[in-house]
């Protein structure tokens, strides 16, 4: 993954500390453990095994996702654990919103995460992570339709730091 202009910065920082500065529209990026995750790295070759999108609401904060098993969801974000926190700068919008919201509930795309390790088109009628949070930060605007990634969560954050985004490490 790249070591460019938005690479890591710094130590981790807690969630406490930079949950007021994380905005709608910011990339939430995880780095898993687990047997899948380890499959993803290992067909990747980078990191980020998951994605979603930060979404501020009423004061709370939160991530709208696209899980294996869980399908379209969105969690407060104090409850995913450890992620890292990719500033896009993207401004929010009603249309990102009224996208996000009416795909919870869809299920996950087995067969497009297939097809996203083997660099094949994304056409399920599911979602995948990287697919869901590409197209919520499309509809932001400010973003190349034809450049941002929707296959792979390592090729979303590598769009974003790859513009010069910061990426911060928050532990819950």
């Amino acid at each position: 993954m790249g070591g460019g202009p938005g690479a890591l910065t710094g130590f981790p920082s807690s969630y406490t500390a930079l949950r007021q500065d994380i905005r709608s529209g910011d990339l939430i990026a995880f780095r898993g453990n687990g047997p899948v995750s380890r499959l993803i790295r290992h067909v990747t070759g980078g990191r980020h095994t998951h994605v979603g999108v930060a979404f501020r609401y009423g004061g709370r904060l939160f991530v709208l996702e696209a899980r294996e098993r869980a399908g379209v969801q969105i969690r407060a974000c104090s409850n995913v654990g450890a992620f890292d926190w990719i500033e896009t700068g993207l401004k929010w919008t009603d249309a990102a919103e009224n996208f996000a919201f009416s795909k919870l509930g869809k299920p996950y795309s087995y067969l497009d995460a297939v097809r996203a390790g083997l660099g094949a088109r994304l056409r399920g009628t599911g979602y995948i992570c990287s697919e869901y949070a590409a197209e919520i930060q499309l509809r932001c605007g400010g973003v190349d339709a034809t450049a941002i990634p929707m296959a792979t969560p390592v090729k979303l954050v590598d769009f974003w730091l790859n513009t010069g985004a910061r990426m911060r490490a928050v532990r819950t």
